[in-house]
């Protein structure tokens, strides 16, 4: 038997785990809603809006698809999804996203797809079912190609100098990751406004919190059972996960409130049930396991820095025993941070440790619900009441 099928024994195990020790509620199973089936494509034109798909090349070969709603040319707004997620995170609510609330106010949207996800499976040589070396990427490489590929080509497109740039949780760490190393970039961002920052993981809680513990042994599982990808959207993990959070009568409580809610903070009336199932139909949709044993060398080391190989790989790559710090001194584009309350994951201590390290933060917003939690920032069905706000109100003043 391959090491794949072990690795997916394990994924099932737990998943049994969770359904024999939650106790069972009288949830209601409920069909479908439409967008759960839809791509981001299809989305747009029923929230009435026309969208183009674009194919990026990075300068290391990755081909990436970007989204794009066409608005005022003059107005060009990137968005930069978080992990696990694609371009369908922004918009996946309809009339109520991130997205489609932008292009109403006349923004040109754009939504980049970064390598490895659903969107994003194509390379130049590479091919990701059968060369392991497509995966060899982490947060770096996301900010370091992926980002400047989208900026340039968006730039050149639309004939601007500048654009304004909207970046969820790993987006904005890739964002940071860009100011600190190729800080060139800094200069054509006019603003960037970051939701739920990550650039610190070491005040979190919970599962996390020993997740980010155990990065060591997780690195060297993921390592001994040769994975690369993790979640992939058309993975067998995803299609176990597909059965267990949307077909069985407990799945709500199952995925959302003794799964989710507990890494990144409860408040289930923001995630109902009906829209849950939405929220399984693309999402997860894959990353590389060395992306996720870099956030928890973030955490585990205390350090945001490179991906760290281990000392004699380590001295190859960077002639260094250790991997090197990103300089935060470096990143100097105005910075907006929106946080909430209720995060467990970009926490409000941690939050303020990255301020404390950044010369260009003009605000910080805390959204004013007490409940606000990591995903609430682009899923929750009141984000554009408590959070969209801010965030329109710092791109106007920056277009007047």
């Amino acid at each position: 038997m391959t090491k794949k099928f072990y690795y997916n024994l394990i994924v099932i195990t737990s998943l049994l785990n969770v359904i024999v020790t939650q106790k069972p509620t009288t949830v209601t199973v409920t069909s479908l809603s439409e967008y759960a089936t839809l791509n981001f494509t299809q989305i747009a034109t029923k929230c009435g809006h026309k969208s183009e798909e674009h194919k990026i090349i990075t300068s290391d070969g990755y081909i990436l698809k970007t989204f794009r709603i066409i608005g005022d040319t003059a107005k060009p707004v990137l968005l930069n999804h978080g992990i696990f997620d694609t371009a369908d995170g922004f918009i996946i609510r309809g009339n109520k996203s991130l997205a489609i609330t932008l292009a109403n106010e006349g923004y040109d949207v754009w939504l980049m797809n970064v390598r490895g996800n659903r969107y994003s499976r194509e390379h130049l040589t590479l091919n990701p079912n059968n060369n392991r070396s497509f995966w060899e990427y982490s947060v770096h490489e996301f900010g370091f190609y992926d980002l400047p590929a989208n900026i340039d080509y968006i730039l050149q497109t639309t004939r601007q100098r500048k654009l304004s740039l909207i970046g969820f949780s790993q987006g904005t760490a890739s964002t940071f990751v860009l100011g600190a190393t190729r800080p060139e970039y800094n200069s054509k961002i006019k603003i960037f406004i970051a939701l739920a920052p990550i650039c610190h993981l070491q005040s979190t809680e919970g599962i996390l919190k020993t997740l980010i513990e155990s990065t060591p042994f997780i690195g060297s599982m993921f390592d001994i059972l040769h994975i690369d990808e993790v979640m992939g959207y058309n993975s067998t993990s995803k299609t176990f996960l597909n059965i267990i959070c949307k077909q069985l009568m407990i799945s709500y409580d199952i995925c959302f409130n003794a799964g989710l809610a507990q890494l990144i903070g409860e408040d289930p009336e923001e995630t109902e049930k009906e829209f849950s199932s939405v929220i399984i139909g693309h999402f997860p949709a894959g990353t590389s396991r060395k992306t996720l044993v870099h956030f928890g060398q973030i955490g585990y080391n205390k350090r945001f820095a490179a991906y760290d190989y281990g000392i004699l790989k380590n001295i190859e790559v960077y002639r260094s025993i250790s991997s090197p710090e990103y300089d935060l001194n470096n990143v100097s584009m105005p910075t907006v941070l929106v946080v909430g309350r209720n995060d467990r994951i970009s926490t409000l201590k941690d939050v303020e440790l990255l301020k404390s390290k950044l010369k260009c933060v003009k605000s910080e917003f805390i959204v004013e619900s007490e409940k606000f939690n990591h995903l609430d920032h682009i899923w929750a069905r009141s984000s554009y009441k408590l959070s969209y706000p801010l965030i329109l109100s710092q791109l106007t003043k920056n277009y007047d």
